[in-house]
C-alpha cells in the first residue's frame, strides 16, 4: 500500500522559512511558510520554546506599526559539515541560516584508507571543530570525493582516494557516535556526493529554477543538478568523452574532460607545481596568477575551449536554466568569458530557455550545501528536538 507523502508541520514550513530566507519579519515569514496568520503564531511559539528561533528587533515597514523580526536563536542547535579531500578533513560547524562558526582543517592521507578508520576521523574533526560549544548537534554531515547513493548512505567509489568497496558510511557513523554531549545518537546523519553538496550550497545563492554546478576542486572536477535543497543529483561531467583518442582514464574510457581541466591537470597546463598545501585560497591564489599570465594565454584559450565545448553538450542534454561555476574553474570561467558565452550561444537548448551562467557565490560551497542535509531532520520535525532538549 502506497503511503501518502507527509505534510509538513507548521513549526517545520515556518523554521524552514527562517533558515533559508531570515531574518524575516513576521509578516514576511508568514507568507514564506504559507501560513495563516493562526497557525504561524503557535509555531512562532513552539519555535521559540524549543530555543530554535527568536522574535526580535521590531522593524518598521512604512508608516504602519513595527513589524517583530523572526531570527534564528544564536544560541540555538548547531550542525557540523566535513569535507573529505585526498589529503586533509575540512569541517565547519553551522548555526540554523547556515551562519558558519568555526572551521578546521585536519592534514590527513585518505588513500587507501579503510572505512573504520575514516569514521574515526571524522568523528575526531567534529569533535575539534565543536570543541568549547555548548549547543547540542543536530545533524552530521559528510561531503564524500566520490559516487555515493545518498538515500542508503553508501560511499561506493572513489578513484582519488583508492576506495574500492561500498561502504554503509552512514550507518558507520551513527553506530559510533558517543552518548551525549555535543554529539549524539539523536541527529540526523548525511552523506553526499562533494559536488552535489556544491550544488546544494550554491542553490540558495541562485534566481534559477534548475541549476547545474560545476565544480573544479583541487583533486578533480565534478557536477550537479539541483532544482532545490532537496532535489539534487550529481552529474558525471568530468567523464564526458573531450577525446576519443586521448589517454586513458582511471574510469576506463579515454578522452575525459577531467584529464584536459580537473584540478591536478589544470594546474599543469598552467605550470603550477602540484599542491601541497591543504589550503584552498592558496591554490586558488596561484591558479589566479597563472591565468592572468600573458605567456599562459596559449594554455589559458585551450583550457576554457575544453570547457566550453563540454558546456554546450551538458546545457543540451539537462536544460538547465542557469549554470555557475565554482573553484578552479570558476577562476577560468573568468578568465576566458567570452569562450564561455559562445558555449551557451551554441547550445539551441540554452537559446530557447534563455540559459546564463554566473560564478560561484557561497563562500565554501561544499560545506554548505553539506551543513544544509545535515539540517533536514531538524527542519523537518522541529516538535522532536523540542522533546530531546525537554527530556535531558
Amino acid at each position: 500500500m502506497h503511503n501518502p507523502p507527509r505534510v509538513p508541520s507548521s513549526a517545520s514550513r515556518l523554521l524552514t522559512a527562517v533558515h533559508r530566507y531570515g531574518p524575516l519579519t513576521r509578516a514576511a515569514a508568514t507568507e514564506h511558510a504559507g501560513l495563516a496568520r493562526s497557525a504561524a503564531g503557535q509555531a512562532v511559539v513552539q519555535l521559540e520554546t524549543a530555543g530554535l528561533i527568536r522574535s526580535g528587533e521590531q522593524r518598521a515597514i512604512g508608516a504602519g506599526r513595527p513589524s517583530v523580526v523572526l531570527a534564528a536563536d544564536p544560541e540555538g542547535p548547531l550542525v557540523v559539515a566535513v569535507k573529505a579531500e585526498p589529503t586533509a578533513l575540512h569541517a565547519a560547524a553551522y548555526g540554523i541560516g547556515l551562519r558558519r562558526d568555526r572551521e578546521v582543517v585536519r592534514r590527513i592521507d585518505l588513500w587507501g584508507i579503510s572505512p573504520d578508520r575514516l569514521v574515526s576521523a571524522v568523528l575526531e574533526v567534529a569533535g575539534e571543530v565543536l570543541q568549547g560549544q555548548w549547543q547540542r548537534c543536530a545533524g552530521l554531515g559528510l561531503a564524500f570525493p566520490g559516487m555515493v547513493d545518498e538515500a542508503a548512505g553508501i560511499a561506493q567509489i572513489s578513484l582519488v582516494i583508492d576506495w574500492r568497496e561500498p561502504a554503509p558510511m552512514a550507518d558507520l557513523l551513527r553506530a559510533v557516535l558517543p552518548q551525549g554531549g555535543p554529539l549524539t545518537d539523536e541527529l540526523t546523519v548525511a552523506l553526499v556526493r562533494d559536488s552535489t553538496a556544491v550544488g546544494i550550497g550554491e542553490y540558495g545563492a541562485a534566481s534559477a529554477g534548475v541549476l547545474l554546478a560545476v565544480a573544479g576542486e583541487r583533486h578533480g572536477m565534478g557536477s550537479a543538478l539541483v532544482g532545490g535543497a532537496d532535489r539534487a543529483r550529481t552529474l558525471e561531467i568530468g567523464h564526458l568523452c573531450a577525446d576519443p583518442s586521448g589517454p586513458r582514464c582511471t574510469c576506463g574510457a579515454r578522452g575525459c574532460l577531467g584529464l584536459y581541466i580537473g584540478g591536478p591537470e589544470l594546474c599543469a597546463a598552467l605550470g603550477i607545481a602540484p599542491p601541497s598545501t591543504d589550503s584552498d585560497a592558496e591554490v586558488e591564489e596561484a591558479v589566479r596568477e597563472a591565468l592572468a599570465d600573458p605567456a599562459n594565454a596559449a594554455a589559458v584559450q585551450d583550457l576554457a575551449g575544453h570547457l566550453s565545448r563540454a558546456l554546450t553538450s551538458v546545457v543540451n542534454t539537462v536544460g538547465p536554466d542557469e549554470v555557475v561555476f565554482t573553484g578552479l574553474l570558476g577562476l577560468l570561467a573568468a578568465a576566458a568569458p567570452e569562450q564561455i558565452a559562445t558555449g551557451l550561444r551554441e547550445s539551441v537548448v540554452a537559446r530557447v530557455r534563455g540559459t546564463r551562467y554566473r560564478l560561484g557565490r557561497t563562500p565554501r560551497a561544499a560545506l554548505a550545501g553539506t551543513a544544509e542535509l545535515a539540517f533536514a531532520g531538524l527542519l523537518a520535525d522541529p516538535s522532536k528536538w523540542r522533546a530531546a532538549s525537554t527530556a535531558r
